[in-house]
């Protein structure tokens, strides 16, 4: 599951990249948002509850997703990206 987690963001990355350089962390935060949607979606229909496990679920996933947008949003409110 972490793999795919990876696949995703490197997914977002890549979109993101082809943008010009100042709309990219802002279209990376929506775009991890939206992978975060779309992994909550998947732990809400298709994973059990997240307790106990110990590997990484789609909770984790969804959750680790949007903090990476919320991380992304807040480095580019501080002025990281040099915009």
């Amino acid at each position: 599951m972490f793999t795919d987690w990876l696949i995703s963001v490197a997914l977002c990355l890549a979109l993101a990249l082809v943008l010009p350089i100042a709309n990219m962390p802002f279209s990376l935060a929506a775009l991890l948002s939206l992978a975060g949607f779309v992994w909550l979606g998947q732990a809400i229909t298709r994973a059990g509850p997240p307790v106990d496990s110990p590997h990484l679920t789609a909770w984790d996933a969804a959750l680790l997703s949007f903090a990476a947008s919320f991380g992304v949003q807040a480095a580019a409110h501080l002025g990281a990206f040099g915009s």
